[in-house]
């Protein structure tokens, strides 16, 4: 018995031993919040959530959890004693709850802060959050039903990662604590050719947009991405950006462009679209205020971009300085050119040769008339010369014989040559060549041609339209462009004439009807009535397409230039290269286009913004009528007209900025308080 009692006696010593060393330090450390922590630690690389769980007494074995998030995830576990679940996490809002009767206390979170109202738990992709309950099982009256819930440290909820997006610099991420506002860290990625606009999160800006420094507030955590987010300032691009063109729209050019944001004038910002050979071009329309350019310290209007990708602006006038700004606000006289002390210029110094509407001329052929007897005539539509001698075509259906009074409509609208002796062949003082005829049979007035030594009438047209003489206005713009020294003839000065793209300036001399057009176009369709009415001018191409509605009721201005002969340019290889400088001016397209209307002078208010108190001077010919006037096309206001080729009136210069040109990125808008500046 002691024997036995004895061998009992020591096994109790070794009992006591063994708890003393090993049980007790064991249950000491469920309680030790740091050898808790170790319960769940995370291997290398490793994510997640640690769900843990320690027993200290009682019998059960287990914790019980139901676990889920806001993207959808729910699940229940069950975690063994002394054990861990782990839930692979992604960028959500989580809720953990107790699911037994078991009285739970968070022993420690690692990762976040604890509460017990609902506040969420965010999880990124990429953290490590170990979660350690204890079961005590102290006598309670009541059972946990809300659960606790764990949120994530405010000061590491979201990552901001900006992105330039195309432009160059770095910028570190920036972190915002959830629901935590404060400013986005200021843009320092630069592009060249464009402005900083804002932030976006999604690189082509279909995302939500922030501005630059603006204070935001983030609800979830994770990371996101903001791509900077750029505006070109190239001109072309900047108009096309302006014109926000919405669906096939058809301006109706038989109509004064009104107020910005009528229908007339296409949208708020005034620009419509023009295509011309596939190309798209975007030209303003109406009473504008966001084209204004400072271009070699001169205001200019932009008035259209070119197929090319060049954008063609006419002048504005000098610049003021208001409060040490720069603005472009000038009408009358002061916008446009003066040169030798005046600002009042005649196209050409006569006007009785249709060589007298050229931007550049060769012989000027004047056109002479005389009253008619009663005498037969003959008339062709075709005639040869021999030697001094001209031959008509009196072939059958060629030639009617009569007197004018008889024979007016006929003759003028299908045989223009005749002999005024009454002979199928006279000499070259009675050849004639009608230009125009009267619109009553009572007219007396017929017009002959002294052809002299030509031999027809495309020979006499040929030779009146060779470019070999300057017009008044050719040589006045070309010598005002080297009096402001834009031509860089100055040395040590800058040659801005190398910002410029060598663009057409259309002197268009082709006919649209007349007799000095075709043997069959002296009649034209009027624009009210669509009928068919007897011409009494000869019409040039741009007047026609401008003044006579086509079969929708609309006009037809177009960007082309019908021939090479009138489609000036500085080198022959875009033109005709008879051009000294790159300026030139406007046309009658470019007019209608912009919203003046041809021979409106009535019933409607000033809405152009190419109106500025003065009547100017176009570049396109009109009519020549009764075989002493000569006319060009001017505009005034809100319409265009014809005047006397020797009648001064005043010049703007226009020019066109080569593709590519860039804009200062100074917050300019292109209104006359804040035009937009070449650099």
């Amino acid at each position: 018995m002691r024997k036995r009692t004895g061998d009992f006696g020591h096994l109790k010593l070794i009992l006591a031993f063994l708890f003393i060393s090993v049980v007790l330090p064991n249950v000491v450390k469920a309680f030790d919040s740091s050898a808790a922590g170790a319960l769940g630690s995370f291997e290398a690389n490793e994510t997640g959530i640690k769900l843990c769980a320690q027993i200290d007494a009682g019998p059960e074995d287990a914790l019980h959890f139901r676990v889920s998030n806001n993207q959808g995830y729910s699940t229940d576990l069950v975690v063994a004693n002394n054990s861990c679940a782990h839930i692979d996490t992604e960028a959500a809002t989580y809720t953990i709850k107790q699911r037994a009767l078991q009285e739970y206390s968070l022993t420690s979170v690692t990762g976040g802060t604890v509460s017990a109202d609902n506040t969420p738990f965010i999880a990124t992709a990429s953290g490590q959050y170990t979660i350690i309950y204890s079961a005590h099982y102290a006598p309670k009256s009541y059972l946990h039903s809300f659960g606790y819930t764990v949120t994530k440290n405010s000061a590491t909820a979201m990552d901001i990662h900006f992105d330039a997006n195309g432009g160059t610099g770095t910028m570190n991420d920036q972190r915002f604590g959830i629901n935590a506002s404060q400013a986005l860290t200021a843009n320092a990625f630069t592009r060249a050719d464009y402005a900083f606009s804002g932030w976006n999160t999604a690189a082509d800006g279909s995302g939500t947009s922030y501005a630059n420094g603006q204070s935001v507030s983030f609800a979830n955590g994770g990371k996101t991405t903001l791509y900077a987010q750029w505006l070109s300032l190239r001109a072309t691009d900047v108009v096309a950006r302006q014109a926000n063109i919405l669906g096939n729209y058809q301006v109706d050019f038989t109509r004064i462009a009104s107020a910005s944001g009528s229908e007339y004038t296409r949208n708020g910002n005034g620009v419509n679209k023009y295509t011309e050979n596939g190309e798209d071009i975007y030209y303003y329309r109406g009473q504008v205020n966001n084209n204004n350019v400072i271009w070699a310290d001169i205001c200019w209007k932009i008035v259209r971009t070119t197929s090319g990708g060049g954008t063609k602006i006419i002048y504005n006038g000098s610049p003021s300085i208001i409060n040490g700004v720069k603005q472009c606000n000038a009408t009358g006289t002061a916008a446009q050119i003066s040169y030798n002390g005046t600002s009042n210029f005649k196209f050409n110094n006569n006007h009785d040769s249709p060589a007298d509407v050229g931007y550049m001329y060769g012989d000027r052929i004047v056109l002479k008339s005389f009253e008619t007897d009663a005498r037969d005539y003959v008339f062709s539509n075709d005639v040869s010369r021999n030697g001094n001698s001209y031959e008509l075509d009196v072939s059958d259906g060629q030639f009617i014989s009569g007197t004018w009074e008889e024979q007016r409509l006929t003759a003028a609208s299908r045989y223009h040559y005749f002999c005024t002796d009454g002979s199928a062949t006279c000499d070259n003082t009675k050849i004639g060549y009608i230009t125009n005829f009267e619109g009553s049979f009572s007219g007396r007035l017929i017009e002959y041609l002294e052809v002299g030594g030509y031999d027809d009438i495309e020979a006499v047209k040929a030779a009146m339209f060779t470019n070999t003489t300057d017009s008044n206005a050719k040589q006045t713009i070309e010598n005002w462009f080297e009096q402001n020294n834009l031509d860089g003839h100055i040395a040590g000065t800058r040659n801005y004439e190398d910002d410029l793209e060598d663009s057409i300036y259309c002197n268009d001399r082709s006919f649209y009807a007349g007799a000095l057009n075709s043997k069959d176009s002296s009649a034209y369709l009027d624009s009210d009535s669509f009928k068919i009415v007897e011409q009494e001018d000869s019409v040039f191409g741009a007047r026609g397409r401008n003044s006579v509605k086509n079969a929708e009721g609309n006009y037809e201005p177009m960007l082309e230039c019908p021939n090479i002969r009138d489609a000036f340019t500085k080198d022959a290889a875009n033109g005709n290269g008879k051009l000294k400088h790159k300026v030139g001016l406007i046309t009658l397209d470019e007019l209608t286009m912009a919203g003046n209307l041809y021979e409106s002078w009535t019933g409607v208010t000033y809405e152009s913004y190419l109106y500025s108190g003065i009547v100017q001077h176009s570049i396109t010919p009109n009519s020549f009528h009764g075989g002493t006037i000569a006319r060009v096309v001017n505009y005034y206001a809100y319409s265009s007209d014809n005047g006397y080729t020797d009648t001064g009136f005043g010049l703007r210069p226009m020019v066109s900025l080569k593709a590519g040109t860039v804009f200062a990125d100074n917050g300019a808008d292109g209104t006359t308080t804040n035009p937009y500046i070449v650099e």
